[in-house]
């Protein structure tokens, strides 16, 4: 096998393209007596916060250790409750331009309005309860322990459901289910439950016309979602915690069916969790070693909300005799199967242009978008290894069914974008992998809606280190053979 770099990192892509090619709510009207509602609800609020600073002052004569944290009793617990409650009230109060006066504004999938550090997003009365494809992939890393920045992270189908002035981001559960629109199928909906992603409350009154509804998304995304303090606990030892106050939106954007949100998280140690004085059977405790102070990091999360197909993509089921990436759900719509477990093939819906054609265009080819931080040098190798599986779809009769582009380097959009499947330059201090390529799939069929491939600099390193540093070179390794022959 060849150790030429620019082969190997064409193999490599060559070798990770298959592997995500494989298997191939009602809003009551505002009213004149809005203002007055404002007024009432804010003097409860500050009502409430009082109750909580008089039931949190220790009574006359008790004393505690300077620092100390007080532990509020039930009634501190209660009035700051009933504070959360009164503070929401008069926020859902505010009329709704008045909360984005001065904000710019752009239409997309979600009005997004956008002011200093804020971003709020406008939904319709028709986007309640309606499934969205949410995705959050890593935008920025450590560099180290499989925490990459470009890496994919997980995707949902989401609702946005409102109670009261609460609106829910819900995670819909579509592991069990039962098709065909049979009775099991409430069976199905009372035993199994769907999971709270996220919950803000109301950011005003609604639209006058449109009757839509405002929500901050600091209050939405600036949490840890995606479960990072578990991961960096897990990872390091050490107790890390998300910290909202330091954390902020780096950038938003919305398109016709997408909006695309990257949010820069903090995360924080309150105390250093130190290594024992002896060995012993704890998990020694190991701090990143990338950042300049243990105590803080910063990690990206790139959050999609986007459109789902309009129409399903009919799901192939996987056969056991051959290999496949595959989704797996639990059909209990037919008793006599003995198992309701069905694996559906994760693929990309190639649809030919014309259906009789023994040799077609796609309607959709599958476009990788090579991202503008790739080395210029490498972009020719790595584009003719994309295009290289076009043999391979001609002969199951799709030409060009795959195509290669380069990311324009003044493009407003980012390659983690649900809507660009990509190959991306992930620069590490520990490498992990010469080429990674995950893909989000809709969990009701094993379509592929986003795929990142993920090529790590070391691969192309140690070729060109063992080329160059470890193998003779073919035309002294001759010369040598040459003189051995004469020496005979």
């Amino acid at each position: 096998m060849t150790n030429n770099p620019l082969t190997r990192l064409a193999a490599a892509v060559a070798v990770a393209i298959p592997l995500v090619l494989s298997g191939c709510a009602t809003v009551a009207p505002a009213t004149a007596d809005a203002p007055k509602a404002a007024e009432n609800a804010a003097m409860a609020a500050a009502a409430a916060n009082a109750a909580v600073k008089e039931a949190a002052t220790p009574a006359p004569g008790t004393a505690s250790a300077p620092g100390a944290a007080r532990s509020p009793g039930p009634a501190a617990a209660a009035a700051g409750a009933a504070a959360a409650v009164a503070a929401a009230a008069a926020q859902a109060q505010k009329p709704f331009a008045d909360v984005i006066k001065d904000a710019k504004e752009t239409q997309g999938l979600f009005r997004l309005y956008q002011k200093d550090e804020k971003a709020w997003l406008e939904l319709a009365p028709d986007q309640f309860d309606t499934p969205y494809f949410f995705s959050w992939n890593l935008s920025r890393g450590l560099g180290e322990k499989f925490i990459y920045g470009g890496l994919m992270g997980n995707s949902e189908i989401v609702e946005f459901h409102k109670i009261g002035t609460t609106i829910q981001l819900i995670a819909k559960n579509q592991v069990y289910f039962a098709s065909q629109g049979k009775p099991q199928a409430r069976a199905v909906a009372e035993a199994f439950s769907d999971s709270l992603i996220a919950a803000v409350p109301v950011a005003s009154q609604p639209h006058p016309d449109r009757k839509s509804l405002l929500i901050e998304v600091n209050a939405l995304l600036l949490a840890d979602i995606p479960a990072g303090n578990g991961l960096l606990e897990r990872t390091y030892r050490q107790p890390y915690s998300f910290d909202p106050r330091n954390s902020s939106i780096a950038k938003a954007r919305t398109t016709p069916d997408l909006v695309a949100i990257d949010v820069n998280a903090h995360y924080a140690l309150g105390r250093v969790n130190q290594p024992p004085m002896m060995p012993g059977p704890v998990p020694f405790p190991q701090p990143p070693a990338t950042v300049p102070d243990i105590r803080s990091l910063f990690l990206g999360y790139y959050y999609n909300f986007a459109k789902l197909p309009e129409q399903p993509m009919r799901p192939r089921l996987a056969d056991d005799r051959v290999g496949y990436f595959m989704t797996s759900r639990l059909d209990f719509a037919d008793d006599n199967k003995l198992s309701p477990k069905v694996n559906y093939v994760e693929r990309w819906r190639l649809e030919k242009k014309d259906p009789a054609a023994a040799l077609s265009e796609p309607k959709q080819p599958i476009v990788f978008w090579l991202d503008r931080n790739i080395p210029e040098k490498y972009r020719p190798t790595i584009l003719g290894a994309v295009l290289e599986w076009n043999k391979a779809y001609e002969r199951i009769g799709f030409k060009n069914a795959v195509e290669a582009r380069v990311q324009p380097d003044d493009a407003e959009w980012d390659t983690l974008d649900a809507r660009h499947a990509s190959i991306r330059w992930i620069t590490t201090a520990r490498p992990s992998f010469g080429g990674v390529g995950p893909s989000q799939v809709d969990p009701r069929t094993g379509e592929i809606l986003d795929a990142d491939i993920g090529i790590d600099p070391v691969l192309v390193r140690n070729r060109r280190f063992q080329r160059v540093e470890q193998i003779p070179d073919p035309s002294a390794l001759r010369g040598f053979v040459k003189r051995a022959e004469y020496l005979c």
